[in-house]
């Protein structure tokens, strides 16, 4: 029981450091996805008041 969890958590550690590997590195790298189009681009979300995920209106 104690080997599978400890081999979860060493698995849930190298995806960390996997997905923030260029951040650690590249001092000016950025998150990105495209938050603020997907949110600017949907009806449901602009109807109910909701124009942009990043606190600030989408180009």
């Amino acid at each position: 029981m104690i080997q599978v969890m400890l081999l979860s958590i060493a698995l849930i550690l190298i995806a960390f450091a996997g997905l923030g590997i260029k951040l650690l590195i590249d001092k000016k790298a950025e998150f990105t996805g495209g938050s603020c189009q997907a949110t600017a681009s949907s009806k449901e979300l602009q109807d109910k008041g909701i124009s942009c995920g990043c606190g600030d209106e989408c180009k």
